[in-house]
C-alpha cells in the first residue's frame, strides 16, 4: 500500500512501477523516474536509499540519460531496485512531497 493516491483503474499501482527516462520544465535534464499513479518518482533524488549489494556503489545509474546501463545489471539488480522503490513509496515522510513530479 502506497500512501500516494493513485486514481482507481490506474495501470501503475504500486504493484506495476514501470521505468522511464523524463524531464520537467523545472528541471529539463533527463533523468531516472518510475511510474506511480499519474506521477513519477524521480530516482535520482532518491538514490542514496539504494543501498542493496547490488546498487550501493552504483547509485548514479539513476541519473543517466538512458536505462542502458541500468538494464546492464541484471535481474538481481532490478529485484532489488523494485523492492526499494516499494519501500520508498510505502514509508510516507516530510521528505516525499519533493521527489515526485
Amino acid at each position: 500500500m502506497s500512501f500516494i493516491e493513485v486514481p482507481q483503474g490506474s495501470d501503475f499501482p504500486i504493484e506495476n512501477l514501470p521505468y522511464g527516462i523524463f524531464s520537467t520544465q523545472e528541471n529539463p535534464k533527463k533523468r531516472v523516474g518510475v511510474a506511480i499513479g499519474d506521477q513519477i518518482l524521480d530516482l535520482s533524488t532518491v538514490k542514496h536509499f539504494f543501498t542493496g549489494p547490488q546498487l550501493q556503489a552504483r547509485q548514479n545509474v539513476f541519473e543517466q540519460e538512458t536505462l542502458n546501463e541500468f538494464m546492464s545489471y541484471g535481474k538481481a539488480a532490478w529485484s532489488e531496485a523494485r523492492e526499494t522503490i516499494q519501500k520508498i513509496l510505502s514509508q510516507q515522510t516530510p521528505f516525499c512531497e519533493t521527489m515526485l513530479s
